[in-house]
């Protein structure tokens, strides 16, 4: 080992920690008595083996508190820190406390790297990592991914030394709560969010074997600079048991969400915006009523293709990134794995497409991840085509910790994404983010439309088509949703006709003339529908 484990106690070390903390005044320690001690001990290690983190990280501070220098209470609250969303860096001075003890875990000197990873330690967190080969005389617990973690750090080490710019804004108390809300989902437009949130006050209320309320699907709307409070979306989406957001339409009038209940094991479920309330979801497909849990989906703005992860046979290696395609006859076609050049032999998750149908955003532990998850692009310009080499969209939007949930509105500049950060409310939040420069250039102009009746009421159950003029493409299919009626799309250069029929309302065709120079705000039309031809003869 190149540096002294002394150098892990020196004020560098925890320095470089606490301006990662929150500047919040801590509370104030408890200290227990050696009866409430042994009782805390007991209660701690049930917890502890139960996988119930949360709850028995407050009870190992008391521990550590009573006992500073217990090797089995500063590894365990170590491993708190370390399987918690909280800040994983804290759990550094705990591993350096539990490694000069005897008895200490084989793992520690693992751990422990994996801790000064977190804190941004790079140097640091490769000699813990050389250090525990060196203990365990090179026999590493394949479960650890040792090299892969070496190359967290060594990726790290470049990645941010050319940080993207990009600020970060909290949605604020009104939207985040003191437990998890993530999985944030959005439409073309960053007006509006929805998320996955295990607060009080969920249907069931139900609190899981790790001490989590089992989430609900919740959803905000953005009114000037402020974030109206967050609302459950309702009983035709939640229920008593597990609902998360997985991914939205572009124009926000299809949303596909992971369930799971005493029928379901984690499928994929789809449900529709009618106006201004989301009718009851339904299983995507059947194929998706399986064992194997499907923990993300998204559909194509052509209602086409869904990608979707899930860990299935002929898997690269834990969980793959798969589509299903919408043939002629409207059937969906078994899934398809997108091959060595996105999915790795580690986990790939959370597939999420883009506005324009081609551009792929997903979480990875392979490529060239900076540590866990991070989000990675990659484009296919047409299926036939191959994906492009995975594109990691860099430091600080990507961190050292597990970078899972992320949205990217249609001017590429803006959108949002689940953290934990030292302003935060204790567990991941939701954040909106605005980049400096497009993450991706060129890709289109946003058309948005209002579509009235001839009376000039909005025409609620108005179905809209834009199809490219000269191949004839279907570009998107999708419902006027939202108080205005309003149809949103992502549009190259080009002529495109659209074509807008209601039942009730009447119909109209339009051509639309993209140009590219329209700038970030693009089109906003207002379309009136002609009256339906009389149907009498």
């Amino acid at each position: 080992m190149k540096k002294i484990l002394a150098f892990f106690l020196t004020s560098i070390v925890f320095l470089s920690i606490a301006e990662a903390q929150t500047s919040r005044k801590p509370a104030q320690p408890v200290k227990l008595t050696k009866e409430q001690a042994a009782e805390s001990k007991k209660i701690a290690a049930e917890l502890f083996k139960s996988n119930n983190f949360n709850a028995a990280m407050a009870e190992y501070v008391k521990l550590v508190n009573y006992d500073p220098n217990d090797m089995d209470y500063n590894y365990k609250l170590g491993m708190c820190f370390l399987n918690t969303n909280s800040d994983k860096s804290k759990a550094v001075e705990y591993f350096v406390k539990a490694s000069e003890q005897k008895g200490a875990p084989d793992d520690v000197f693992y751990q422990m790297g994996r801790s000064l990873l977190a804190a941004n330690l790079f140097d640091e967190a490769i000699d813990a990592f050389e250090k525990y080969k060196e203990v365990n005389k090179g026999k590493l617990n394949p479960k650890f991914n040792f090299e892969q973690h070496l190359e967290y750090c060594y990726n790290g080490k470049e990645y941010i030394k050319k940080p993207v710019e990009v600020r970060f804004q909290n949605l604020g108390k009104t939207v985040n709560s003191p437990t998890a809300d993530y999985a944030c989902i959005s439409m073309a437009v960053d007006t509006i969010v929805f998320f996955a949130s295990s607060r009080k006050g969920n249907m069931g209320g139900i609190v899981d074997g790790y001490g989590d309320i089992v989430p609900d699907v919740y959803f905000s709307t953005r009114t000037d600079t402020t974030w109206a409070k967050a609302k459950n979306i309702g009983i035709n989406i939640n229920s008593e048991f597990y609902e998360i957001t997985s991914g939205m339409s572009s124009n926000g009038d299809k949303m596909l969400y992971y369930k799971e209940n005493a029928e379901s094991s984690g499928d994929v479920f789809i449900a529709e915006l009618k106006g201004k309330t989301w009718q009851k979801g339904a299983l995507m497909d059947p194929m998706f009523s399986s064992k194997s849990p499907f923990t993300g989906a998204c559909i194509t703005p052509d209602g086409k293709r869904v990608f979707f992860s899930a860990n299935l046979k002929g898997t690269l290696g834990g969980k793959d990134i798969w589509v299903i395609e919408k043939d002629d006859a409207g059937k969906w076609t078994a899934p398809k794995n997108l091959g060595a050049k996105i999915n790795t032999k580690f986990d790939d998750d959370y597939p999420s497409i883009w506005h324009d149908g081609k551009t792929l955003f997903f979480a990875s532990q392979g490529h060239t991840s900076i540590g866990g998850f991070d989000i990675f692009m990659s484009y296919q310009g047409d299926p036939s085509q191959e994906w492009s080499t995975p594109m990691n969209i860099g430091y600080p939007v990507n961190t050292t910790t597990d970078n899972l949930y992320f949205s990217l509105s249609a001017n590429a500049k803006t959108g949002f994404v689940s953290a934990v950060r030292p302003e935060g409310f204790g567990d991941l939040d939701i954040y909106h983010f605005t980049l400096k420069e497009p993450l991706i250039k060129s890709a289109g102009v946003l058309f948005r439309a209002s579509v009235l009746s001839a009376q000039g009421l909005p025409a609620k159950d108005a179905l809209c088509m834009i199809t490219k003029e000269s191949t004839g493409e279907t570009i998107g299919i999708m419902e006027a949703v939202g108080p205005a009626s309003m149809i949103h799309a992502l549009l190259p250069a080009g002529k495109y006709k659209l074509t807008v029929r209601s039942p009730k309302m009447g119909r109209i065709e339009e051509e639309i003339l993209i140009t590219g120079d329209e700038g970030e705000k693009g089109v906003l039309k207002t379309l009136t529908l002609k009256p339906n031809p009389s149907s009498k003869p």
